[in-house]
């Protein structure tokens, strides 16, 4: 009696996931009821309130917000900066984290004193929160009392301006972010290589085959997959990347670092245009969906053929 007094009292939701789970034949049933409610919750409803809310001019429904951008400066100033920083941050984290990654696993074969040690501390930089990483690089950087500034000015080098200067504020913030994430990308190309069967190298040096050849021919083919979905990964992400330069330059000096993101935040949050703002995200996602359809299309692609 006071069982079913109970589930009258309650929503008729929680009543139905209740009986549900009661039944084991249920169960799948009401963990994707579950994941579709999340997605609909986190997702989905922002989606489209962003989307609605980028149609409002003055409690209008109209495209003045997307016309407005076809004429703002800034945006067009943070669409190109946003690009040069994919593009600069991509080509680099991807030589730096391969580069890395080789010379770990050159040494891990050789038994070099210290390889594991080294792996081990090239993690650092990625357990590090962006907060405490963005300290450290900007007293790093401090044109007066800065290490690398000191340690420049003993070869004749001072007075960069690292962060504070329209011709080097971009790509200081480039590096920092390229340091703070490389050891994903080397860890995971590390994976790579270490997947590699060893008999193709054993193979191969009974063919009387140089170290460099096996290296073209037989490493980078068969790592060339994991590459490039780290490649599309990369891309994608680096759309995004807000914290970090944030942190250390607040879009500036005269908007050289004023990315997409931080552009988004500001009409957001400073200059509480939201209307305008969510106009530009979603200019951001249709970019970040289009790069990310092509990463799909590559890995649907990738699966048809076995990965070849």
């Amino acid at each position: 009696m006071h069982t079913e007094h109970t589930k009258r009292s309650l929503p008729r939701v929680v009543v139905f996931f209740h009986e549900a789970v009661r039944k084991d034949h249920h169960i799948p049933y009401v963990f994707s009821a579950a994941m579709v409610l999340l997605l609909l919750a986190l997702f989905i409803y922002p989606l489209f309130y962003a989307l609605f809310r980028s149609f409002l001019v003055d409690d209008s429904f109209s495209a003045g917000n997307y016309q407005r951008l076809f004429n703002d400066s800034a945006f067009r100033n943070s669409l190109i900066i946003t690009f040069l920083y994919v593009i600069i941050y991509t080509v680099g984290i991807m030589v730096i984290g391969f580069i890395t990654a080789l010379a770990i696993d050159v040494s891990e074969k050789s038994k070099l004193r210290g390889s594991k040690l080294m792996s081990s501390l090239l993690t650092l930089p990625y357990a590090i929160p962006d907060v405490v990483g963005a300290i450290i690089w900007m007293w790093l950087l401090n044109p007066q009392q800065g290490v690398v500034n000191y340690i420049l000015s003993l070869f004749g080098i001072s007075g960069l301006r690292w962060l504070t200067n329209t011709q080097t504020a971009l790509i200081s913030v480039i590096l920092v972010s390229i340091w703070r994430l490389f050891p994903m990308h080397t860890l995971i190309i590390l994976s790579g290589f270490k997947t590699v069967p060893k008999e193709l190298y054993e193979a191969a040096e009974l063919e009387g085959t140089g170290i460099f050849k096996q290296f073209f021919y037989i490493t980078i083919p068969f790592i060339a997959n994991i590459l490039k979905f780290l490649v599309l990964l990369t891309i994608v992400w680096s759309f995004k990347r807000f914290a970090i330069t944030w942190l250390l330059t607040q879009g500036g000096p005269m908007h050289a670092t004023e990315t997409l993101p931080i552009l988004i935040y500001q009409h957001g949050f400073r200059y509480f245009n939201d209307n305008y703002a969510s106009a530009i995200a979603i200019v951001l996602l249709v970019i970040v969906g289009i790069f990310s359809g092509f990463y799909m299309r590559y890995s649907k692609d990738a699966d048809l053929h076995g990965g070849e």
